[in-house]
């Protein structure tokens, strides 16, 4: 028994380190975990998407294309078209060709500037109507224009294309239609081409940290509560006095993982925005407005740099309950029962046992004045946002 005195300490002691290795582990990987996903928010936040003229811009393009594209001319209006075309040529003919002025002023200007002689020219508008009448060209203009009509509709693709070339203009004022996503250059950091490889990479990352940090606080927990459970079955081997200055350990360990590790997630986002617009659909995917996630002690460092003086009392108040009156509480509990000084002090006995009742109650103060900041900052942040 005397051997398992003195053995069992060293490896409760064992266990505890180990415990804090996993410790150490745990916080490193929350904090790779909270840096994903706030940069997963940044990258997902509402000013790239709906709040991103250029996008909507980019979006509506497509969508006008596309619906170019769709445009298809009815082949009544051809018909329309050939009607109105034969009118056409046969109001030009009446006027230039059958009046014969077309021709006159041909010959006049051809022999003012000398390049055929006035007799010549005299004979030639003798015969002119003569000659018109033989080539009967007005009944040839029906099918001139059937085949204006036709060349129209083998050039329809051009048309589109010039549709599309217009709303181009319009939309973009000249400048080129290709989107160019502000964050093109962070992709290429991180070896993705755009948003939805980013997120389809940063979301497995998370996914694979989420087990490994559920393995791991799975881990922590067996062995300090196995350490709790252990010491409490062998109180009478080891001493009281031991057995409680061990568990004051673990519970350090507990205390230090409990305000370092994140307690709170505030996440304001829009799943989804659709809209119909032309018989489609523009919509946007996932679209963060607001984002934190803060341990205790990120909290109250928040709060105590924080500008007004109420925020600064905030973080003192939950400084003192939430960490530093704990702590204190937990070292005089294991030093009062090693020296008379302690256990003669009223501070020391005043902290131990009148100011332990309240442990528990700095747990509702910091969950109300997280909730309190996380919204306050939605408001602040969107407002800033708007005014900019």
């Amino acid at each position: 028994m005397r051997l398992v005195k003195y053995l069992l300490p060293a490896a409760i002691f064992i266990l505890i380190g180990v415990s804090v290795k996993y410790g150490w582990d745990i916080y490193t990987l929350s904090k790779e975990k909270t840096r994903l996903n706030v940069e997963y928010a940044e990258v997902n936040r509402i000013n790239y998407g709906l709040f991103n003229i250029q996008l909507w811009k980019k979006k509506a393009y497509d969508l006008f294309r596309d619906k170019a594209q769709e445009f298809a001319i009815s082949p009544d209006v051809y018909v329309d078209v050939e009607d109105q075309l034969t009118v056409y040529l046969g109001s030009i003919y009446d006027e230039y060709i059958g009046s014969g002025k077309l021709f006159n002023q041909m010959l006049a200007d051809a022999e003012e500037s000398g390049k055929i002689n006035k007799f010549f020219a005299n004979m030639i508008k003798e015969n002119i109507d003569e000659q018109i009448q033989k080539l009967d060209i007005k009944s040839k203009l029906p099918s001139i224009a059937n085949n204006l009509s036709g060349e129209l509709k083998r050039n329809e693709p051009k048309l589109k294309e010039y549709i599309a070339q217009g709303l181009e203009a319009i939309l973009f004022e000249g400048k080129n239609a290709v989107y160019r996503d502000p964050r093109a250059s962070f992709f290429i950091r991180n070896g993705v081409d755009n948003v939805e490889d980013y997120n389809e990479q940063t979301l497995a990352k998370i996914e694979d940290l989420d087990v490994k940090l559920n393995q791991l606080v799975r881990m922590e927990y067996i062995l300090l509560l196995s350490g709790v459970v252990i010491l409490l079955a062998m109180v009478k081997v080891i001493g009281f006095v031991s057995v409680t200055s061990l568990i004051t350990l673990i519970s350090i360990v507990f205390l230090l993982l409990g305000v370092t590790l994140p307690m709170i997630n505030i996440d304001a986002r829009l799943n989804a925005f659709n809209m119909a617009l032309l018989d489609s659909e523009i919509a946007f995917d996932e679209q963060f407005l607001y984002y934190q996630s803060k341990s205790i002690l990120e909290v109250t460092e928040t709060l105590i740099k924080g500008r007004g003086i109420d925020l600064k009392i905030v973080g003192i108040l939950i400084l003192m309950f939430s960490i530093v009156v704990p702590f204190i509480k937990l070292v005089l509990s294991t030093l009062f029962m090693y020296t008379d000084r302690v256990s003669n002090s009223r501070v020391a006995q005043t902290i131990i046992f009148y100011l332990g009742k309240w442990s528990m109650a700095d747990v509702f103060v910091v969950a109300m004045f997280m909730a309190y900041i996380g919204f306050y900052g939605i408001i602040t942040s969107q407002l800033d946002e708007i005014s900019r």
